[in-house]
Formats: C-alpha cells, structure tokens, sequence
C-alpha cells in the first residue's frame, strides 16, 4: 500500500508544474491607472489586479523579469528581462529583443518612444555589461524592422547619470526628438526620430579647463520662439544655454551652439519656460529669473531656503484664469514659499508667500486645482497650506504614531497618509482639504507603500508580504476597506 501511495506521488510530482518548485519572486506592486502590478520571478509572469473588479490576471513572460516600468500614460507596462527583452503589455503584448539586459527605461512624452538603458550602480549581467549600450524602442510598432535600435554612445566613460527626453519639436528644420544623455563630464545628443544617426557629444567646458563641471540636469526650451535647451552643472555658477542651427540635415543630429546665463550662484534646481529661466540657488534662499536673449537677471529674496522648483497651474486670485506657480522648498528646512512665476519677474518679493512650518520639511506636493499644498515633516506632522490665507495647519499624530507616505488626491479635495503604531495599529489617514478634518481606517500592522490608481478610483495599501497582501479603499470612502490575504497565489493551483 505504501509502495502504490509512493509511485502516486511521484506520478503526480511529474505533471508538477516548475513554477511550482520555485520561490514566487514577487516584487512591485506598481501603479497604473486603474490596475496594480507584480512581477512574479518565479514564473515567470506579471500579475495584474483590477480593483474595482476583483480580479487578478497573469501575463506570462519569456524570461524572468528585471524591471518594470509604467508607460507614460499609465495605462501599460514595459517589463525589462534577463534574456535581454523587454515585453510591452498593454492592448495587445508584444516582445522585443533588446541584445543586453538593462535596467531603467526612460519614456518619451509622446508616451510610446523610450531610451532602455542602465541604470547607475545596477549590475545588468552575469558576466560583463557594455554600460553605455542603450535601446531606442517605439512600442507602438511590433519588433523588427528596424525596432527597436541598438546603440554604443561613444567614448561615454561611466553609466549614464541619466536621460533625459525633450517633446518631439521643429528643430533645425526637421521635426525631430531630442535625447540628452547625461554623462561625468558632457553630454550625448540623439534624435530619436533618426535612431540611427550618430549622436553628438556636447562638452560644457574647454579642453584645457581643469574645472569638474558634471550636468546635472537638461530641461527643454525655448528662445525667441525657437526650440532650446537650458543645462544646469555641478561647479558651475552658470546655466548653458544650447541652441541649434536654422537648418540640418533631417537624418543628422543638429549640432548644437554652447552660451552662457549666470546663474548668480551654483544653482540646485532649474525650470524653464518659453520665455524665462528660474534657477533655485540653494541656501542662499533666492531664485533668479533669467532672459535667455539678454543675460539679463533678476534674483528674488524667498525668505528660506529652496533647493527645489515644484511648477504647478492653479486659478488665479484674481480670477484672470490660470496662472503658473511653484512651489520652493529644500530637504530639511521648515518653510514652503509659493511664488507666482507669471509675476516674480516684475514684483519680486510680492510674488512671493513664504510660510514657517514648525518643523522640517520631508516632501511637498501642490493641491491640483488649489493654491494650496500638503506638507510632510520630520516630526510626524501632515500640514495644509493655504497660500491665499497663509496658514499652515497641522496634523498632530497620537503619541508613538508614526507618519509614512502622504498622497495627494487626483482632484486635490484629499490627502492621504499611512500611520504606523498608533492606537489601532497601522491606518490610512484621510484628511479633507476644505474642511481639514481627519478620518482613518484600520489596517492590519506592515503597511509598506500607499499607490493611487487615478482611473479605478482607489488607494491601494500594500502590506510587503511576497505571496500578496493589501487593503484596497475607495478614495473618499472612509470605512469601506476591501482587506485581501494571499492574492498572488490566487489561480496558481488552477493551471
């Protein structure tokens, strides 16, 4: 009888499914529009989970997964793999070999046209990478055919620092889509609308200038109308200001003409727009407004300290329509200033409204629609700010709590915060902007990451458990918590 139950058993084991065998893998989730994601290694596969359904879905991968990253509109997922492919799954899915495997995708504007490439201090291979092998992808059209595009950046040093992708424009007498490569000592220039072109590498100081000037970040822009790009450099007290001919070859990357905008200062933080340049200098507590035709400057007293340009649009005051604001700020200070962008220029410190908060300063994040934002601070204190007002109301935690991340509502009527080890545990936070009034929720203790999924209308609490465990709540709906335990094995059994 036991011999018949072992060979059973070892039957059984032989139809056994090798996915079975091996550990779930689960990373993620990540955030789409109406749907939470996790890569599952040990399927491979993606594992998608519609809310407001209640459904879990599998995508089944070729190779294990490495990284994912949402599409620009929020609505697909590009899935980066150990054979060096990458899987886009969307309305349809659709593979594409890569030739290495990388680690970061960054997305173009126009939401289907992406730089693959490696990601600094992430080991890629099991051997050796090449880490200036990049991947220009346009997952609206199927592989092949030129798609996606291998390329070696030449003589590039280090991984790319970062990349940066500008909205395709009429540059140099061609419609084009620029891509800064940000290296340790200068920049590559390609056009993705010509993958194949070889790209242009832009040095920001002389050959003999001993100078460790390192670009730090490239914002597009324009100038007099015509397309530009603004450059900001760690040992430089200037913004290089990169202009490109009135003509070039369609099938030729533009090279680009180097200028320079002083900066009064090294500046932490840029912004540019179709007429000016704002540059945040750090402690010094000013922002300089700079004109990128005349050099001219004007640099504003903020009140604190801004290492940080957040833009936002919001209605006017005064009822002229929507203007362009920003909020100023820096890690670890205690004052948030909202300044008028449209306006700084002219009135200087009247465009400023800067307010004290009685503590220091973790994250920010403007209220859409409001002139108003939400603040989260060292001492575990959610505040709202009313810039019109000028008020800072906090939020004070039970002794013991202690605050995790803060997320703004899509219409900005909301904000929503994880506290951990208050009286009940761990709860989601949900605080009225009008009112300002407080409501919570029970959740089981190791709340880890709060995701918003914009178009489902829910909050998704994730409890960090491999085999998937979260809470789902409606936004708004205090009370209405959805609690689910073991969602990642779900139909595992089934196949």
């Amino acid at each position: 009888m036991r011999r018949l139950l072992l060979g059973l058993l070892l039957l059984a084991g032989c139809d056994r499914a090798g996915y079975l065998d091996r550990p779930l893998g689960a990373s993620g989730p990540y955030a789409l529009e109406a749907r939470a994601a996790w890569l599952l290694a040990g399927e491979p596969a993606v594992a998608f989970y519609d809310p407001v359904a209640d459904d879990l879905t599998r995508a089944a991968l070729d190779a294990d997964p490495v990284a994912a990253v949402p599409t620009a509109d929020g609505t697909a997922l590009l899935v980066l793999d150990a054979a060096g492919g990458a899987t886009w799954i969307g309305a349809e899915t659709r593979r594409y070999d890569l030739g290495a495997s990388f680690t970061a995708v960054t997305w173009a504007p126009d939401g289907h046209t992406a730089i693959v490439h490696h990601a600094p201090g992430a080991a890629s291979g099991p051997l050796i990478t090449n880490p200036n092998q990049i991947a220009i992808l346009d997952v609206a059209r199927p592989a092949g055919e030129g798609n996606p595009v291998r390329r070696t950046l030449r003589s590039f040093g280090a991984v790319p620092r970062s990349v940066v992708i500008a909205p395709a424009a009429r540059v140099a007498g061609a419609e084009r889509q620029l891509a800064w490569v940000l290296s340790e000592r200068y920049l590559a220039l390609l056009d993705l609308a010509a993958p194949t072109a070889r790209e242009v590498i832009v040095h920001l100081t002389l050959a003999e200038d001993a100078r460790e000037v390192v670009p730090a970040q490239v914002v597009a822009g324009e100038i007099e109308g015509r397309a530009a790009a603004f450059v900001r450099a760690q040992g430089s007290q200037d913004v290089f200001a990169l202009t490109f001919p009135d003509e070039a070859a369609p099938d030729a990357v533009p090279r680009p003409s180097l200028n320079l905008l002083p900066a009064g200062g090294e500046p932490s933080d840029l912004l540019a727009d179709a007429e000016r340049v704002f540059t945040a200098n750090g402690r010094a507590g000013t922002v300089a407004v700079l004109d990128p035709v005349t050099g001219r400057r004007r640099v504003v007293d903020v009140g604190a300290p801004v290492a940080r340009i957040l833009p936002f649009t919001a209605p006017r005051a005064d009822g002229e329509g929507e203007g362009r604001f920003a909020l100023l700020w820096a890690p670890g200070g205690e004052a948030v200033v909202f300044a008028d962008l449209d306006r700084l220029e002219l009135r200087a410190g009247q465009a400023v409204t800067p307010l004290r908060l009685e503590g220091r300063v973790v994250e920010v994040a403007p209220l859409p629609g409001r002139r108003g934002a939400a603040a989260r601070l060292e001492n575990d204190r959610l505040v709202l700010l009313d810039f019109d007002d000028r008020t800072a109301t906090p939020l004070v935690l039970a002794g013991g709590a202690s605050l995790g991340p803060m997320r703004v509502d899509p219409d900005g009527d909301r904000v929503y915060a994880l506290v951990q080890g208050g009286p009940d545990g761990a709860a989601l936070v949900t605080v009225g902007v009008e009112t300002g009034a407080p409501t919570s929720v029970a959740l089981r203790s190791g709340a880890r990451d709060l995701l918003v999924l914009p178009a489902a209308r829910r909050l998704l609490i994730d409890h960090g458990k491999q085999t998937g465990e979260i809470t789902v709540v409606p936004m708004g709906a205090a009370g209405e918590a959805t609690e689910r335990s073991n969602l990642l094995l779900e139909g595992m059994f089934d196949r």
